[in-house]
């Protein structure tokens, strides 16, 4: 069995950016050698810097992370909150940590106090 492995937001970034082929070996090499395990603060960090600093779109943002929290070596903190998520994300005007909450509103049915208009909205309407 391969040992758990936390990765940063760099570690998935360089992956999916392939932006610099060091790192980018350094972590398909990381994956090769252990299970990976991805923190949902750390996702929310990658969808952050795709969003703001890379202009990527939320469809892309999100076909990715999709597939890529699905591939058998990495483990997410959560993948059924992640993917719930994920899809609130694409298809709203919320941003990714608040459609965290209202995943687990919606799945464990957690109660959300929250003074976001926004979340609050969505909360209610589905």
């Amino acid at each position: 069995m391969k040992n758990m492995l936390i990765v940063d937001a760099n570690v998935i970034l360089r992956l999916i950016l392939n932006d610099n082929k060091e790192m980018v070996e350094k972590s398909k090499n990381a994956i090769k050698t252990h299970r990976i395990l991805i923190k949902n603060e750390v996702l929310a960090e990658v969808i952050y810097v795709l969003q703001k600093v890379y202009k990527v779109t939320k469809q892309e943002i999100c076909d990715t992370l999709l597939n890529f929290i699905v591939v058998d070596e990495v483990e997410a903190e959560s993948k059924k909150f992640l993917s719930y998520a994920l899809t609130a994300f694409k298809n709203n005007n919320v941003d990714f940590v608040d459609c965290l909450l209202y995943a687990y509103n919606k799945i464990d049915g957690n109660e959300v106090l929250t003074f976001d208009k926004a979340l609050n909205v969505l909360i209610e309407s589905k």
